[in-house]
Parts: C-alpha cells; structure tokens; sequence
C-alpha cells in the first residue's frame, strides 16, 4: 500500500470522483491489528463518515474477542477519540461581528 502513495500524489481524479471500495476493505480487514481497527473506527466517528466502516472493523473486533482476543478495544477507541480536537464547523454570528467591528471603530473616534 505505501508503495502506491506516490501514485495518489500524482493522480489527477477530481475528489468528488474518488470512491470507498467497501468490499476491498472488508477482504483487508482480517489482516489488519487491533489499534489499527480501532483508528479507523475513531476516524469513521471524528470525520462523521456513514459509519459503514465502524461496522465492519466492530465486527472483526467482537469476532477476535469471542475467539478469546483480551484486548480492550472500548478503551482504545474511547482513549484516541479523547485525544483529538473538538471540530467545530459552526459559522460565527455575522450580525455580532460586524456589531463589534462597528463599535471598535466609533471608540477610536
């Protein structure tokens, strides 16, 4: 995978063209650690994606756990989504900020 990085960097796809291949990802899984399941599961939660990929690696994760796997997923996922930013995407209140700008500038007078 890291070998075709290079070849993302100079693909021309426009953005909106590039599609998730869930059936890739759900060959790939089983393949994949622990921390690593749990990272996408975080990411899949932080960015706000369908969550279709949460499901699939929960899944190999409860699977690994009743095949007697201790590790302790729950903990992980909760610990590395502590550790990110708050995203916050609200849009200021125009109306307060011009306010401001107005009353900034009638002080200096």
């Amino acid at each position: 995978m890291i070998q075709d990085f290079p070849d993302l960097l100079n693909d021309e796809t426009p953005i909106e063209d590039v599609k998730l291949d869930l059936e890739q990802v759900k060959h790939q899984v089983p393949s994949f650690s622990n921390e690593k399941l749990c990272e996408m599961i975080v990411c899949d939660r932080y960015f706000g994606f369908d969550q279709k990929i949460s499901i699939i690696c929960m899944e190999e994760l409860a699977k690994r756990r009743s095949q007697g796997d201790l590790f302790a997923f729950e903990g992980y996922i909760d610990q590395k989504y502590k550790e990110l930013p708050v995203l916050d995407f609200k849009i200021p209140d125009l109306r307060t900020a011009l306010q401001t700008a107005i009353n900034f500038k009638n002080m200096k007078r």
